[in-house]
Parts: structure tokens; sequence; C-alpha cells
């Protein structure tokens, strides 16, 4: 029945862009949906994830003193440089050095 559904969706002209399960007996046939489909698919499990994950510390910033990591000195920095020559020439609007 899944299958039909997706089939069913896959063929017809609607721009589907992705799954919203709202049953909590769905999540065990997500990724069987995201296989089947290539498209996202948001369940219970998912939207729980996102719901506490907003409670969660940034390792990168937030709460946990990352600040006290930082020594004071502003690296040096050339917009581009960890490019290769190839993809740098690919670049618009940087000085050629």
């Amino acid at each position: 029945m899944c299958q039909d559904t997706i089939n069913k969706y896959k063929n017809s002209r609607k721009k589907v862009k992705g799954f919203l399960f709202e049953c909590t007996e769905l999540p065990p046939y997500s990724d069987a949906v995201r296989a089947a489909t290539g498209l996202p698919v948001w369940d219970a499990v998912t939207n729980c994830d996102y719901f506490i994950d907003g409670f969660r510390d940034n390792e990168r910033f937030g709460a946990n003193d990352w600040q006290n990591q930082f020594d004071g000195k502003q690296e040096k920095y050339v917009f581009g440089e960890e490019l290769s020559a190839e993809k740098r020439r690919e670049l618009k609007y940087v000085k050629k050095v």
C-alpha cells in the first residue's frame, strides 16, 4: 500500500517536495519512502529530534565557554587562499596576487 501511494505521487503532475507523516505508527516506513522517492520525510522521530536539538548546546558557540579557547589574535585570511589555483581562477571579484 505504501509503494502504491508513492507511485501515485511520483507519476502525478503535482510537485511533491517531501512527505510529512503525522501518524506515530509511520516512522518505521520513513526510510523506505526516502529510498523510493529520494525526497525528505518528516515523522514523529525527526520532529522530536528537531525539538530536542533546540535545547542542546552547540559546541561551536553557546553556553559552553567556547570563547575561552580564543587567544585574541585574528588569523590573517585572504579570500580564496584555501582553493586550488584552478578554483581560484573561477572566482570573481578577487584581486589577482
